[in-house]
């Protein structure tokens, strides 16, 4: 690997260390961009991120959990390979979505269980649950509104002739 796919592969580490995930998914992730095979074997992540099988194998069910990496088979093949998970912005964001809810009905469900209103605690939780309300339903209409209109902001910002 060039030093500045190796770069990248680091950086992407610390990215997704930010993101609440492991460094190991982001190395993972970081190669999967910058590899030129359409898909690699397990073997192939092992080697080339030099790290211990037990390290990759936890770090390839996440990514594959949480959409970002994909598992495929190859025809006549019996390994496993893996390639970035392709999956769209929209459906993306719309399974987030249904995270905020759940967070939101947890939070409240709290509120409903606990006996001290009116305190530091239940004014956050209060707070917390407007929020995702509030940002859920934004994000819902922006969602909208890029089906409607990704192609030509892609072709405006990326595609420029």
């Amino acid at each position: 690997m060039t030093e500045q796919e190796l770069n990248y592969i680091e950086e992407a580490a610390l990215f997704f260390e930010q993101l609440g995930l492991t460094r190991m998914a982001g190395r993972v992730f970081g190669y999967l961009v910058v590899t030129e095979k359409d898909a690699v074997s397990f073997d192939d992540v092992k080697e080339a991120l030099q790290a211990s099988k037990g390290s990759i194998s936890g770090t390839m069910k996440q990514l594959v959990q949480i959409q970002f990496v994909k598992a495929v088979s190859i025809p006549g093949d019996r390994k496993t390979y893996y390639k970035l998970g392709e999956i769209s912005m929209s459906d993306y964001t719309k399974s987030r979505l249904k995270q905020f809810y759940v967070f939101r009905d947890f939070i409240n469900k709290g509120r409903d269980i606990r006996t001290k209103e009116g305190d530091k605690v239940d004014e956050w939780m209060i707070e917390v649950s407007a929020f995702y309300d509030w940002l859920a339903e934004k994000m819902e209409k922006t969602l909208v509104e890029w089906e409607e209109n990704k192609d030509e902001i892609i072709k405006q910002r990326f595609l420029k002739e």
